[in-house]
């Protein structure tokens, strides 16, 4: 259990808002859990170039960004950003 929350607190460190300009091209379906609803994107931050990305379902929630990998791939983002998202609801 420990080395899930580790992951997760790594994680966060890696998280930040979209950076200006950016765009979400794939959305994929909610991901509920304990841990609250998520819903996973992929976000396009220049032409081609994409990070995976989750927002929390509820008011005054926002999206943020995990840029630890720049993805060329929208679905291999969007694939890597349900997985995040499944642990951030776990």
């Amino acid at each position: 259990m420990s080395c899930n929350i580790d992951k997760l607190l790594d994680l966060s460190a890696k998280a930040v808002s979209p950076p200006p300009g950016s765009r979400n091209v794939r959305l994929g379906k909610v991901v509920e859990g304990p841990g609250g609803n998520w819903v996973p994107c992929a976000t396009e931050v220049t032409s081609g170039v994409y990070y995976s990305g989750l927002f929390m379902v509820g008011s005054g929630r926002r999206q943020v960004c995990v840029t630890d990998v720049a993805m060329s791939c929208a679905d291999m983002a969007l694939s890597r950003a349900i997985r995040l998202a499944s642990s951030a609801a776990a």
